[in-house]
């Protein structure tokens, strides 16, 4: 074998090691922030409403849509142990029983959706004739892998509590779990409104690293097929 041979040799391997790290690099660079699923204030949400305009429903399960038509599902306890919840058409809201308050609730989108703006609104009463209310509130989120973020013991005040939950960096929500601490239960969740997640689309900024990544793939090659031939010429 002469010189020109290992020459060449050389140049591929160092042509090769420089499109895979252009290419790490603009993979680095493309990559998101990280995602994450964070508390907010209510008022910063844009979404749908949730609404129950199939009149009251009383049941283990109940159902809501948003204005676009995407199906909510509903489920919970109440004080007691109790497993039959109400949503009230009429103030678009979720309930126990006339008997027994909520301690539990939770709800996802029918079909497997899931949405990365969220919120609503707890109403508690503190000193009720029927004895006090929660007091503080536990929250489950979990992503679209099932994985879990928890936000524990928010105080609740007499009346209205707002609460707001939002998916940022590309995270999304699949669904919600709380529980109320204390007393004997909420009155009502209601005011709920999410947005839903739509098919994902890059980013200008991402477009543009992986363009970038591959011209300097194709300029390495090209720069590879010179030398070789400028080689084996002399």
């Amino acid at each position: 074998m002469n010189f020109s041979y290992w020459q060449e040799l050389r140049m591929v391997k160092s042509n090769t090691l420089g499109a895979i790290c252009i290419l790490a690099l603009t993979a680095g660079l493309s990559l998101p922030a990280h995602a994450d699923i964070v508390m907010v204030p209510a008022s910063s949400i844009q979404g749908d409403n949730v609404l129950f305009n199939d009149g009251t429903q009383t049941g283990t399960t109940v159902l809501g849509h948003t204005q676009s038509g995407t199906i909510v599902e509903f489920s919970g306890t109440t004080f007691g142990g109790g497993t039959t919840i109400t949503a009230n058409g009429g103030q678009a809201r979720i309930e126990g029983t006339a008997e027994a308050r909520l301690t539990s609730l939770n709800w996802h989108l029918v079909g497997g959706g899931t949405f990365n703006d969220l919120e609503f609104n707890i109403n508690t009463v503190l000193n009720g004739r029927n004895g006090g209310g929660a007091t503080s509130v536990n929250f489950t989120l979990y992503d679209d892998n099932l994985d879990p973020f928890a936000f524990n013991s928010y105080s609740l005040a007499n009346g209205s509590n707002f609460f707001g939950f939002q998916g940022i960096n590309g995270q999304s929500i699949s669904s919600i779990y709380m529980t109320f601490i204390g007393g004997n239960g909420v009155q009502d969740v209601r005011q709920i409104r999410l947005e839903e997640v739509t098919a994902a689309v890059p980013e200008p900024s991402t477009w543009a690293m992986m363009i970038l990544g591959f011209a300097g793939v194709g300029f390495m090659v090209y720069r590879r097929r010179g030398q070789g031939q400028a080689l084996r010429r002399a």
